[in-house]
């Protein structure tokens, strides 16, 4: 079942200090931050639009932010509203051998601190897992659901923000679905990162009829399913063909077309590396050719996709044997795909020029590398964990700066989300500033917490005694909250005696936790996250010494999600509150 940090017991003039305010933990997802929701940023390509980063970094590297131990596996980092979700399973990231853990996790941290906000673990069986611990699927944001795919295809959909099971699909015993690819001689486990079309969660399933599937974000009901291709780990697109949407799927033994509204399959091309092991996503362009790249017995081919009379027209450019990209991502600038070429030999990063076929260049200094494009730059992290930042052209590569961030093998492609890179090995993840010193300010409030809220008793975590109604030490049933044009954020509840507490974004409030006791409280606006923070003055004795408290809204507005971590003579505790508004 889902957990959160863990509970420790705490006294009832405690929880008076987190009564009108519960705890502040939420996120909408795509919700119009710039957050980082899917496999490959916010157009699934690792191109982003950012600017701010530094042009070098120091000689001992960029600052890290905060680092924690985290585990094995090779899912990327996702983002939205102040929040990072992964999986990754308990073990040794050294050793081929293991151990590892008969289960594995996802999990919600705090993008500012990496602090956990809440996690779900659930059994998952070892694979073959030689090359890497699973899980290897990278999780999805949308609306406010957390979409996750395990090894084993254990699919679930959550509460971004709480951590909820909404509901959940086992795709081997509910469908029939292969437990791994079929042919290969390394099978280690499930890899297709779900994406999100209309109000569809699509993935690629397996079995007859069914290599790919689509259910509907709300509660999971299948809507359409289709394909008789085997299935790969490469993560799906969706394009535009002259004017029709197309979700490509690169699959054991094709690339494939699909109508993502119906599953239609709308063409098909041979690309067959052998073993089902088409790894890399492929890479579309404004002129209507699509790239894919495998290793082994593959290679490279370019497809120029042209429609006529509701027929998608297929015509291969070229074919390269020896161009390879084996696992890992690369990009496309351009007419121009950059990636890391080489399988179990020699790995160069290799410039292509898509329409004809041409290498533009090579250059060795790198093992295979993941890459990611923003401000005119590319960030590319090695499978040594070295991190590198440099200018990128059609005619070559110029290294501005390079720093070693992991000592284990780093096959999890970076996020980047403003000027923070978030980054994993198979032993920890670490957020790293690359900005210039020069970031925007936070502009004003984004979103308007004002309103009646009633508390959702069923939907909040609390780690203390569920007492409701506020006097005696619980959430208030109902929160009164005023968001006034000056900025002020008053909380007022119904409980006798009990008293508001007042914020002033970028400046510092007295808040009562207690008879004569007060904490010290600065508050600001973090994207459309409302942060307090506050410390009882040196000298001071009262119930709760320090308090930190995030709060959002979720489904549209209206939802309030409330995150307390409160520090007390007996420890830390860290409640969720989930509160509805008041007609909604």
């Amino acid at each position: 079942m889902a957990r959160g940090s863990p509970g420790l017991s705490i006294a009832p003039a405690v929880m008076v200090a987190a009564m009108a305010i519960g705890l502040p933990t939420s996120l909408v997802a795509q919700s119009g931050d710039a957050g980082w929701y899917q496999w490959g940023g916010p157009n699934r390509d690792f191109v982003v639009e950012a600017t701010g980063l530094a042009d070098r970094w120091p000689d001992d590297g960029p600052p890290v932010l905060w680092s924690r131990p985290l585990g094995v596996g090779h899912s990327a980092i996702v983002e939205g509203d102040g929040r990072l979700f992964t999986m990754y399973r308990v073990g040794d990231g050294r050793n081929r051998e293991g151990p590892w853990d008969l289960e594995e996790t996802v999990v919600a941290l705090d993008a500012a601190t990496g602090e956990t906000l809440w996690e779900h673990t659930y059994p998952s069986a070892l694979a073959d897992f030689n090359f890497g611990a699973g899980p290897h699927s990278t999780p999805l944001l949308a609306d406010g659901r957390l979409f996750t795919v395990g090894t084993y295809k254990q699919f679930y959909a959550f509460d971004a923000a709480t951590g909820d099971i909404l509901w959940s699909h086992d795709l081997v015993a509910e469908f029939g679905a292969p437990r791994l690819l079929l042919r290969p001689v390394v099978r280690s486990g499930y890899g297709c990162s779900p994406i999100a079309y209309r109000d569809l969660v699509i993935c690629s399933v397996g079995g007859p009829g069914q290599s790919v599937m689509a259910f509907r974000q709300a509660d999971g009901a299948v809507v359409w399913r289709s394909g008789h291709f085997l299935t790969s780990q490469a993560p799906p697109i969706l394009i535009n063909v002259d004017g029709q949407d197309q979700l490509v799927f690169f699959a054991g033994q094709s690339v494939n077309g699909l109508d993502p509204a119906s599953g239609h399959v709308l063409w098909s091309h041979v690309h067959d590396a052998g073993n089902d092991l088409n790894l890399s996503h492929p890479l579309w362009g404004d002129d209507n050719i699509l790239f894919v790249s495998s290793a082994y017995i593959a290679g490279s081919r370019a497809l120029k996709l042209l429609r006529e009379d509701d027929i998608t027209r297929v015509e291969e450019l070229w074919f390269n044997s020896r161009l390879r990209f084996m696992f890992l991502n690369g990009i496309r600038l351009g007419d121009h795909v950059y990636g890391t070429s080489g399988d179990f030999g020699p790995a160069f990063l290799t410039a292509i020029h898509v329409p004809s076929g041409e290498v533009a260049w090579r250059t060795r200094g790198f093992s295979r590398a993941s890459l990611l494009y923003a401000d005119d730059k590319l960030i590319l992290m090695d499978e040594d964990g070295d991190l590198a930042l440099a200018r990128i052209t059609p005619e070559g590569m110029t290294v501005l700066s390079r720093a070693t961030i992991f000592e284990t093998t780093a096959w999890t492609a970076p996020t980047l989300v403003g000027t923070t890179l978030y980054a994993r090995d198979r032993e920890k993840i670490v957020a790293i500033d690359l900005g210039d010193g020069t970031a925007a300010p936070v502009a004003s409030p984004p979103t308007d917490l004002s309103g009646t809220w009633q508390l959702d008793v069923d939907a909040s975590r609390i780690a203390g005694p569920l007492l409701r109604g506020g006097g005696d030490g619980g959430p208030a049933d109902a929160l009164h909250i005023t968001q006034a044009a000056n900025g002020t954020l008053v909380v007022g509840n119904l409980v006798n005696a009990g008293q508001a507490w007042s914020y002033r974004p970028d400046g510092e409030t007295t808040v009562p936790v207690g008879v004569n006791a007060g904490l010290e409280v600065t508050s600001r606006w973090d994207g459309q996250r409302f942060i307090a923070e506050g410390a009882l003055p040196l000298g001071t004795d009262g119930p709760v010494t320090q308090l930190r408290e995030v709060m959002a809204l979720a489904d549209g507005g209206a939802v309030l999600t409330i995150a307390v971590t409160a520090t007390t003579a007996d420890g830390e505790i860290t409640n969720h509150l989930v509160y509805r508004r008041s007609g909604s």
